[in-house]
């Protein structure tokens, strides 16, 4: 019997992706901590882009581009938003598409001139966070049309977003949800990315406040949070609540128990189609039993009205 995620800690709600008038988004970064923090969430990362921020503990002050900034009941994670300057045209110059988020840095020695140069190498972007002691985050690969091979080419991924509520209508075309690249990466190359959801909220006219990382961490500070994402223990959601997820290796049965607004649950795998693979979900909890073949299971919770909660993609084997 193995968690996992494990949920003997405390669970606290945060958003890993937004911009403030430090870069292209519309309202100031003070605006922007309140108005999560009146939305109930816990912990953020502004990742204004390629302009770093800084961590704050709860109830702290800290300096951010010289000014103080005040954090009540809140943690704010050190984030930016790197990227490769392209736009996948065949205009001259032009490169691919990549951004990379990086969370909760604890230096921008190795990012401070960094921002500077127009077309920086993907592999060089991660290499600049993790040397900065971030993590770092694949955004939007379906916005940005990555091609899904390019995985294999990377060190130092920690995770990606499944979901990018800024990528979806009205304000991009339909291009929010990129869980398929999840499946592609686990089903084809043996990559089981983890995954979180962020808002990259920039205008505030409804596109914030939609999704959150759900973290399970020993307490709300900047090093368990950051302990508990390198560790996994963590799911994406636009409101489902996930309260246990375990496997039973002898048995193969999967045990999932989450909030009663949940309807129905989805098994993705590598196996093009299974009996169970869309199952209804009951008084908050739901059973799978995966099939021969099967190497990992992702599972997406849907609610009535739509919703959606997501899992990494786990290991069967």
């Amino acid at each position: 019997m193995r968690e996992l995620i494990n949920t003997d800690k405390n669970w606290y709600k945060g958003n890993l992706h937004m911009h403030t008038t430090r870069s292209d988004g519309h309202v100031p970064l003070e605006e922007a901590v309140e108005i999560y923090r009146r939305n109930g969430y816990d912990f953020i990362a502004v990742t204004d882009h390629r302009r770093p921020g800084a961590n704050i503990e709860p109830n702290s002050n800290g300096m951010i581009d010289g000014r103080e900034v005040a954090m009540k009941d809140m943690l704010l994670l050190a984030g930016v938003e790197w990227d490769t300057g392209g736009r996948n045209t065949d205009l001259p110059g032009d490169v691919d598409t990549y951004h990379i988020l990086g969370i909760g840095m604890t230096s921008n020695a190795h990012g401070r001139d960094f921002g500077q140069l127009p077309h920086p190498q993907l592999q060089q972007i991660i290499d600049t966070i993790k040397a900065d002691g971030g993590f770092a985050v694949l955004a939007h690969p379906s916005w940005s049309v990555m091609d899904p091979s390019s995985i294999t080419e990377l060190e130092g991924i920690d995770a990606a977003e499944i979901y990018n509520a800024v990528s979806g209508i009205p304000w991009n075309g339909d291009r929010a949800d990129s869980s398929v690249w999840f499946d592609i990466w686990a089903t084809h190359y043996g990559i089981n990315i983890p995954a979180v959801a962020g808002d990259d909220v920039h205008a505030y006219s409804g596109d914030e406040c939609r999704t959150f990382t759900m973290v399970n961490a020993e307490e709300l500070t900047h090093d368990a949070i950051m302990k508990a994402l390198y560790e996994g223990n963590f799911y994406a959601s636009q409101g489902p609540k996930i309260q246990t997820l375990i496997y039973d290796d002898e048995t193969k049965t999967l045990h999932l128990e989450c909030t009663k607004d949940v309807v129905m649950a989805v098994f993705y795998s590598n196996h093009i189609w299974t009996k169970n693979r869309v199952t209804k979900v009951s008084g908050g909890t739901v059973d799978y039993h995966p099939v021969d073949g099967e190497t990992y299971i992702r599972i997406e919770l849907i609610t009535n009205d739509g919703r959606k909660a997501w899992t990494s993609p786990y290991s069967l084997r």
